[in-house]
Order: structure tokens, then C-alpha cells, then sequence
């Protein structure tokens, strides 16, 4: 019996058969480690684009710190390098929490003024720029009138060392004593922030405080000798003035004014 003959054309097509088909599968489904490796390097690309505008943002604000310290050479101040963007990345301010009356002693009302400076930029995140600041304080009464009580000039290198971050407000925590003492709890702060490329940004908030109670005068003691109760010359071996420390008492009530009237150490015989 012979063995079964095989068609040498269909063997020879069955390599070519499974290599289209492991091409199309390889085709149809996707690669998903080429795609994780692509979008790994996007997310760099991303990180060293950021990175490198903090760090163009850092050496402006070396450089303008520099400049506000004054000449460092001879010849004049640090010259800042061609090119070199101009100005600090702040795009508004506000007056953050904790602007307001501040007391310190503990007694009724406000000794002081908090003003909360908060520098911000483009994505409204606080940024610590060297400036100097203005600020501005009038008290409204219940008519809406505003009475100025305060008006303060904050230089750069005081106001440099005031930059605190917290959980409720990063910014200058700036505290100042009242110049005239508000009458009325409703306070307008106005502030200006003056970078040192010259640039102004100005903000203004309604605070309550609460007014300082003046304390109440005390009568002053009588100036000069003390005078007797009883006009005209004492009795006989009554001395004219008193000698010191001896109580006066007020004649008693219904009984004839006289000698009973002092209340005098025994007179010696």
C-alpha cells in the first residue's frame, strides 16, 4: 500500500500563510510598552520644562536682590546679564487672613495692626519677591465716613525678614502700632507693593477691630496743708494745724460742732 502523496505547493504555503497572519495580529494589537515608554518621556519633557522656569525664576530674584543690596564692586552695582528677563513673577497681591486688630496685653481692645502682604503669580501661589510696601489706615464710622489714623512705610530690608509660611496664609506678616487709636471697630487697609523693578500692586480690605478703652482719670489729693473742719481760731490747747498723721472725722450727725469734732491725740498738761 502506498503511503499517502502530499502536495508539495500547499506544504510550501503554509510558512507564508502563518507569517501574514502572525503580521497582521502583530499590526492590529497594540504595543503597550512602546506606549508607556512614550508617555514616561512626555511626563519628563513636562518636569524639565518646569524645572527650568523655577530655575530662571530663582536667578531673577538673586538678581534682584542683588541690585536692591547696592553696589558690591567698585565702579557701581552688579550688572545684570544681557538678556535676562526683566522683573519679578508677580502678578497681583492680596491681604491674606489674619489681617486685622492684634492684643497683645490681654486687656480690652486691639493694641496693634496685623497687615498680611501675599505676592502672587500667574497661578495665584504666593511668592516671596523683594519690595518694599505702603500702607494705609482709615476707621469707617456707622455714616460710611473714613477718618484716616495711620499711615506706615515698610522699607525692603524690614520688610524681608517678615515672610512666614503657614496652613492659613503664606505672605509678610507685617505688625504695626497704631498712629491715632480707632474709635470705631470697622477699619480700611490699603496697601501698595512696590517691587524693585518698580512695579506697583496695590489691595485694600475692610477688618474689625476692637477699640481701646481709655482708662478713666483719677481724681488727684488736694494740694497744700490740710485745712480743719471748723472756720475761725481752735479752742484753747487745740493746735491750729494738724500734726501728720492724724484722721479727720466729719462732725457727728445731729450733735453740736466743737471739739468733738476732731478726732486729736490727748493733750499733754
Amino acid at each position: 500500500m502506498r503511503p499517502p502523496r502530499r502536495n508539495p505547493g500547499r506544504v510550501a504555503r503554509r510558512p507564508a500563510v502563518w507569517a501574514v497572519a502572525l503580521l497582521a495580529l502583530v499590526g492590529c494589537k497594540p504595543n503597550k510598552r512602546y506606549d508607556l515608554i512614550e508617555a514616561e518621556l512626555r511626563t519628563r519633557d513636562r518636569e524639565l520644562a518646569e524645572t527650568r522656569l523655577a530655575l530662571e525664576q530663582a536667578r531673577t530674584l538673586n538678581r534682584a536682590y542683588e541690585q536692591s543690596r547696592g553696589p558690591q564692586v567698585p565702579g557701581g552695582p552688579v550688572p545684570v546679564p544681557t538678556g535676562a528677563p526683566a522683573g519679578c513673577p508677580v502678578r497681583s497681591i492680596t491681604l491674606g487672613r489674619g489681617t486685622g486688630g492684634v492684643d497683645d496685653d490681654g486687656a480690652a481692645g486691639d493694641e496693634s495692626l496685623m497687615v498680611v502682604i501675599v505676592p502672587a503669580d500667574e497661578d495665584k501661589s504666593a511668592v516671596k519677591v523683594p519690595a518694599s510696601a505702603s500702607v494705609v489706615a482709615w476707621q469707617v464710622d456707622l455714616n460710611g465716613i473714613k477718618t484716616p489714623i495711620g499711615s506706615w512705610e515698610i522699607p525692603a530690608d524690614r520688610l524681608r525678614p517678615t515672610w512666614r509660611s503657614g496652613l492659613l496664609a503664606t505672605g509678610y506678616f507685617v505688625p504695626l502700632q497704631w498712629q491715632t487709636y480707632p474709635t470705631a471697630d470697622r477699619v480700611r487697609v490699603a496697601v501698595r507693593l512696590t517691587t524693585t523693578d518698580g512695579r506697583a500692586f496695590e489691595a485694600d480690605r475692610d477688618v474689625t477691630v476692637r477699640p481701646v478703652v481709655p482708662a478713666m482719670p483719677t481724681a488727684a489729693p488736694p494740694a497744700g496743708p490740710r485745712q480743719p473742719l471748723l472756720p475761725g481760731a481752735p479752742p484753747a490747747g487745740v493746735p491750729a494745724e494738724l500734726p501728720p498723721g492724724t484722721e479727720e472725722l466729719p462732725p457727728p450727725t445731729g450733735m453740736p460742732t466743737g471739739r468733738g469734732a476732731r478726732l486729736l491725740p490727748p493733750v499733754r498738761q
